[in-house]
C-alpha cells in the first residue's frame, strides 16, 4: 500500500532530521561547530498516474549552515587582532624596560654631571674625582645592561618567529590533509560537515600567525595563500615557510615560501603574529639599539676628546676615560683603569684651574647626532626615546583593543548564523518528534484499513 510507503518515507526523513538536531544539541558548546539542517524534498507520483498525490518525502541533503563571507571576516579580523596584540605586547615590554630605574640613561647622566658639578668646588679633591669615576662606571653599566636587555628581546623575537613558522607549517600540513579527506568524502557521497569545521578552525589558527587569503576549489578543497599571493596550501599539498637569516644581523630574517622544488620570496608585511614580530624588530627595536649605540659613542668621544687636552694633578698629559668597541659601543662601553689623580681637569696643569672640567659639564647640553632623533643632547635623546615609546605603546594598546573588538564582532556575526541556538533546536526537536509520531499514526491507520479489508472475507 502506498499509504504505508509514504508514511515510512516520512518516518525515515524525520528520523534523519532528529539525528541532525541531536548532533546540533550535542555540539552546542563545541568551538567552531556549524549547525546542520536536514533539507527535505517531496517525492513525486507516477508519471502517468493523475490520482497519485506523491510518494512521500526524502532528505535531499544535510546542509551545513554557514556564510562564507562571515567566516572570511573572522579570519581577516583574527589576523589583524593577532598582529595588534603581539605588537602591543612588544611595545609594552619596551616601555617597561626603558622606564625602569635601573635602565634609565637619563638618571645615570644626571648623576654623572651632578658629580662633575660637585667637583668644581674643589677640582683637585681626590674624593670628588673618585665620585666621578664611580658615576662614570655606573653610567657605562647602565648602557651595558640596557643594551643587553634590548638585545635579549631582539633574540626573543627571532625565537618567537621560528616557533611561529614551525606552528604555521604544522597547520598547513593539517589543512592539506583535511583538504584531501574532504575531497574523498564528497566523492563517496558522505557528509564532510565535521571536516569543514575542522578545516575552518585550522585556517583560523593559521590566520593568527600570518595573514592569509582563501579560494574555494570545485572539488571542495580550499586554496590558501599569503595576502601577497604566495601559495601555502594547494589541494592536498602544503608549502613550508623558511626563515633566511639576515647577513648583517642573525636575529633578523626574511621569510621564504618553499613549495615543492619552488621557492618564493615574500614581499611586504606578513601580517599576523609573525608580521608583528618582524615589523617591531625592524621599525622600533633595531633602530633604538642603534640610537643607544650612538649615545654611548658620543658620550665616550666627547669626554675622551676633552680629557686628553688637559693635564692631571702631576702635570702629565690627560688620559681618556671611556673605551668601547666601535662595532657595538653601548654593550662594550666601559671606563679605562684611571686613578682620580690622573683626571686632567686643567688645561695648564694648575690644580685650581677647572677649565676642562667646565667643558665636560657643558657636554650635558651639547647637541650630538643620534640616529632617529637628530642632533640633540644625550639626556634629551633618551627622554625623547622614552616619550616616543610611551606614545607608541598607548597607540598600540588602543589599536589592540579596537582590533579585538572587531574580531569579537566578526565571531558574533558568524555565530549568529552558524552557532547552535538551544531554543531553536528545542523547537526543532518538538516539530520533528511530532512529525515522526504523525507518520506512525498514518501507518497505524493503514494497518487498520488493511485489517478491515481482510475481515470482509
Amino acid at each position: 500500500m502506498n499509504l504505508v510507503n509514504i508514511a515510512m518515507s516520512g518516518l525515515n526523513a524525520n528520523r534523519v532530521a532528529l539525528d541532525v538536531t541531536a548532533q546540533n544539541v550535542a555540539n552546542i558548546n563545541t568551538q567552531g561547530y556549524s549547525r546542520q539542517q536536514a533539507l527535505m524534498a517531496s517525492l513525486g507520483g507516477g508519471e502517468h498516474d493523475n490520482f497519485s498525490a506523491g510518494l512521500g518525502v526524502e532528505v535531499s541533503s544535510i546542509r551545513r549552515v554557514t556564510d562564507e563571507f562571515l567566516i572570511k571576516q573572522t579570519w581577516a579580523t583574527q589576523s589583524q587582532s593577532a598582529y595588534a596584540s603581539r605588537y602591543s605586547s612588544n611595545m609594552s615590554q619596551l616601555e617597561n624596560t626603558l622606564g625602569a630605574d635601573g635602565f634609565s640613561l637619563s638618571s645615570g647622566l644626571d648623576t654623572l654631571f651632578s658629580a662633575l658639578n660637585d667637583a668644581t668646588v674643589k677640582p683637585e679633591s681626590v674624593p670628588y674625582r673618585q665620585q666621578i669615576i664611580n658615576e662614570s662606571e655606573a653610567l657605562a653599566r647602565r648602557f651595558n645592561t640596557l643594551t643587553e636587555s634590548l638585545s635579549h628581546q631582539h633574540k626573543d623575537m627571532n625565537d618567537q618567529r621560528n616557533a611561529g613558522i614551525a606552528h604555521a607549517n604544522s597547520l598547513m600540513n593539517n589543512i592539506a590533509d583535511i583538504n584531501k579527506q574532504i575531497v574523498e568524502t564528497k566523492g563517496t557521497g558522505g557528509n564532510p560537515a565535521q571536516l569543514l569545521d575542522t578545516r575552518d578552525n585550522l585556517i583560523g589558527e593559521l590566520s593568527k600567525v600570518v595573514e592569509i587569503k582563501t579560494t574555494n576549489q570545485a572539488d571542495g578543497s580550499l586554496q590558501v595563500t599569503l595576502s601577497s599571493g604566495q601559495p601555502l596550501v594547494l589541494g592536498a599539498d602544503a608549502a613550508q615557510l623558511k626563515a633566511a637569516p639576515d647577513a648583517s644581523d642573525p636575529y633578523l630574517a626574511t621569510i621564504q615560501v618553499e613549495f615543492g622544488e619552488h621557492s618564493f620570496a615574500t614581499t611586504g608585511t606578513l601580517g599576523g603574529q609573525i608580521g608583528a614580530l618582524s615589523d617591531y624588530q625592524t621599525s622600533v627595536l633595531k633602530p633604538y639599539l642603534g640610537s643607544i649605540d650612538d649615545m654611548a659613542k658620543a658620550l665616550a668621544d666627547e669626554f675622551n676628546n676633552l680629557l686628553v687636552t688637559g693635564k692631571d694633578l702631576s702635570g702629565n698629559a690627560g688620559q681618556p676615560l671611556f673605551s668601547y668597541d666601535p662595532a657595538n659601543p653601548a654593550a662594550s662601553l666601559t671606563i679605562i683603569d684611571v686613578k682620580p689623580e690622573q683626571f686632567a681637569f686643567s688645561a695648564d696643569g694648575n690644580p685650581g684651574n677647572a677649565d676642562v672640567l667646565d667643558k665636560l659639564i657643558a657636554i650635558s647640553n651639547k647637541s650630538v647626532p643620534v640616529s632617529g632623533f637628530g642632533s640633540v643632547s644625550l639626556n634629551d635623546a633618551f627622554s625623547a626615546m622614552v616619550g616616543e615609546t610611551a606614545i607608541q605603546a598607548r597607540q598600540a594598546n588602543a589599536d589592540d583593543q579596537a582590533k579585538l573588538a572587531m574580531n569579537q564582532q566578526a565571531i558574533a556575526a558568524r555565530d549568529n548564523v552558524s552557532a547552535v541556538n538551544s531554543d531553536e533546536e528545542a523547537a526543532n526537536l518538538m516539530t520533528f518528534a511530532n512529525a515522526h509520531q504523525a507518520n506512525m499514526k498514518v501507518i497505524s491507520t493503514a494497518n487498520q484499513l488493511f485489517d478491515s479489508i481482510l475481515n470482509l472475507f
